[in-house]
């Protein structure tokens, strides 16, 4: 049976402790091999960029709240710390 798949809007800023690191990690996201949840970049600057993605239906797409925290908490585990904010599409 086929996953569904939730498309998302998410808006990253540079934390202030790691903004130098921040267009790295924007290229790492783009990058494409984060198979939970693939992302095209749309617009990026050195501090925020905008991206497009989608993540297989589950408890983390409730909301748009709970889709951040879900988002953060997988890419701190590869070492991105981002603020995030996320609108999920419905």
């Amino acid at each position: 049976m086929p996953t569904a798949f939730i498309p998302f809007t998410m808006r990253a800023s540079a934390r202030n402790d790691h903004r130098g690191t921040f267009r790295t990690d924007i290229e790492r996201l783009s990058a494409g091999h984060r198979h939970w949840a693939p992302l095209d970049v749309l617009r990026s600057t050195n501090t925020q960029a905008v991206f497009r993605g989608a993540v297989p239906k589950g408890v983390h797409t409730a909301t748009d709240a709970s889709l951040a925290r879900f988002l953060q908490d997988r890419l701190a585990t590869v070492d991105i710390h981002l603020d995030l904010s996320v609108t999920i599409e419905r």
